[in-house]
């Protein structure tokens, strides 16, 4: 199984993600999906400059962070869209 990459704001300066290989590999081996999603969790920093970062879970699988412009599809603002402060 591949590693993980997440795709932050242009603003962001942190992130919160699950490490995909350890989600499958507790899902494989039968374990509840709460305990799953703890053992799963990434947090974790990305510098105001940077354009990519890269980070381990618990596990040491690599998670990798990069940072995206809006879709051209959502450059105008809706309503309806997650807004996190």
């Amino acid at each position: 199984m591949r590693g993980t990459t997440v795709w932050v704001a242009p603003s962001a300066t942190a992130f919160s993600c699950l490490c995909e290989v350890c989600l499958e590999s507790s899902r494989v081996g039968g374990m509840l999906f709460t305990d799953a999603m703890m053992v799963s969790t990434v947090r974790g920093a990305i510098g105001a400059e940077a354009e990519v970062t890269v980070a381990r879970c618990a596990s040491g699988h690599e998670i990798v962070v990069r940072r995206n412009e809006r879709p051209p599809g959502l450059q105008r603002h809706d309503d309806r869209q997650l807004s996190i402060a």
